[in-house]
């Protein structure tokens, strides 16, 4: 029997197929699980991540006026802060319903979980304006609070 190809010029068909080690798939896996398992506890435990929100906890707050802005899709919205004040790691949001006639605003702050215990920034009770981004410009629409339809003030900014 000889030694050389079964068909000449062709040496790669000749070798039996080269599959990965059990090994390799196996730590592929544990790979895919370590960083599955990762972002999970980093959403829950620390708030960041893509499942950050697993890690956060959220408070409603009272939008109690609105005002345009010189873009014709942005308005500004004024929030109260909480009684015992803003944390430093604190966002509000502040989410906008949209309607031919009226649009519904709410805000809300969002912490990261176990931050409950902090010195407080700002004083209760004071407003903060927060710019929220329309689908469509505000034009004549009518804005209310979303929690109990309330109508929302027009606020005419300071001129300098």
């Amino acid at each position: 029997m000889p030694n050389g190809p079964l068909i000449p010029g062709l040496r790669e068909y000749d070798a039996p197929r080269r599959r990965r080690a059990r090994g390799f798939w196996l730590g592929l896996v544990g790979v895919i699980a370590a960083l599955t398992a990762l972002v999970v506890v980093g959403g829950l435990v620390a708030g960041i991540g893509p499942l950050r929100v697993l890690g956060t906890s959220e408070s409603p707050l009272t939008p109690v006026a609105w005002r345009a802005t010189e873009q014709p899709n942005v308005i500004q919205v004024s929030v109260t802060q909480p009684d015992a004040g803003l944390c430093t790691g604190d966002e509000i949001v502040v989410r906008a319903l949209e309607h031919p006639d009226v649009v519904e605003i709410s805000a809300a702050r969002t912490s990261p979980r176990g931050s409950d215990e902090c010195a407080g920034i700002g004083i209760a009770g004071d407003a903060t304006w927060i710019d929220l981004v329309l689908d469509q410009p505000m034009g004549s629409r009518m804005a209310i609070r979303q929690e109990d339809r309330v109508p929302l003030p027009a606020d005419v900014p300071p001129t300098p």
